[in-house]
């Protein structure tokens, strides 16, 4: 274990000395303090989670006989015609079919007297007159008929092709900024990660020119060699923040074209994105320009640290 002694349990903030036990996790190797590890339930390193889905199931419904509608468990009847989950087929008419009740004399439908028998050869007949007679009346009105079809249609296909742009410009709007929150979480996180590292060396330095007499005669040079020894870092932090800075003027706010039954996610969305920015900002303050005295920076790191962190897992748990 004598690789982990000097380096900063990030749970606790404080050194890990020889001796001590040690929990380095399996995943990014960053060591922690074995009580930080058990007290925490596992590594504190940003993107370390673990997850848990249930599986769903559904059960099948009866369906009713005559209308096809799903009935529910213990129905009787159908909740759309009425008709008996256990009902059989009523009488019909033996010259058009059409069903008959039990107290109907004649059927409604053509008249013909219940339970008359039909001669087969005069019924055709008369079906072959009528059938020439409706076939008259419908070339007369054929033509209003299929110009009236025609208009519908033609208003019916612009409203669909109305309908279809509108839809595919609100998710165009929709993925567009989800794709762009994405990247703002996966840039934050590099960021956090950068600047925790720099803000937890110059505590480091600090504590060292107090109480070991590091780093210089006073605590401005242990804050200089610090920033000097993590000048590559700071550099970073500019470029994370340059990043930072462009994809929230993108996700701030709700996007033009969103529709209504996505609105309230975004929404949801842009009040945990501001969170996240507007502790991250803090953060960059924090590693970049320290003040005050070592207790008071020691308390916002990590206040600031722990913040970060809580933000950041609730927009992912949005995302995801």
């Amino acid at each position: 274990m004598n690789e982990y002694v000097g380096k900063v349990c990030p749970y606790c903030k404080t050194e890990i000395r020889e001796g001590d036990d040690v929990k380095a996790c399996h995943e990014c190797g960053i060591p922690h303090h074995a009580a930080c590890w058990e007290e925490n339930k596992g590594c504190t390193t940003f993107g370390c989670k673990q997850q848990h889905y249930e599986e769903q199931h559904t059960n099948p419904t009866d369906v009713c006989s005559n209308c096809g509608a799903p009935l529910g468990d213990g129905q009787a009847f159908c909740p759309k015609c009425g008709t008996s989950k256990n009902a059989t087929k009523k009488n019909v008419c033996g010259k058009c079919g059409a069903e008959l009740q039990d107290e109907q004399a004649f059927c409604p439908r053509c008249g013909q007297k219940v339970g008359l028998a039909v001669d087969t050869g005069v019924s055709s007949a008369i079906n072959h007159f009528n059938d020439g007679v409706e076939k008259k009346k419908k070339k007369s009105k054929a033509l209003p008929v299929i110009i009236a079809v025609v208009l519908v249609a033609c208003i019916g296909i612009g409203v669909v092709v109305s309908n279809f742009m509108g839809q595919k410009k609100a998710e165009e709007a929709y993925n567009d900024y989800i794709a762009n929150v994405e990247e703002f979480l996966s840039v934050s996180l590099d960021a956090g990660s950068n600047l925790e590292d720099i803000a937890d060396t110059i505590q480091t330095y600090w504590y060292e020119n107090i109480w070991e007499h590091k780093h210089g005669s006073d605590i401005n040079d242990a804050i200089l060699y610090a920033m000097n020894d993590k000048a590559d870092e700071k550099a970073q932090a500019e470029t994370y923040d340059a990043q930072m800075k462009s994809l929230y003027s993108k996700i701030k706010s709700v996007p033009d074209g969103i529709s209504d039954e996505d609105k309230n996610e975004i929404e949801e969305l842009c009040e945990a994105v501001k969170d996240l920015y507007n502790v991250y900002t803090d953060f960059y303050s924090l590693a970049t320009d320290p003040s005050g005295n070592y207790n008071s920076y020691s308390n916002d790191n990590n206040e600031t640290t722990d913040d970060f962190l809580s933000c950041y897992r609730a927009l992912d748990n949005l995302i995801d």
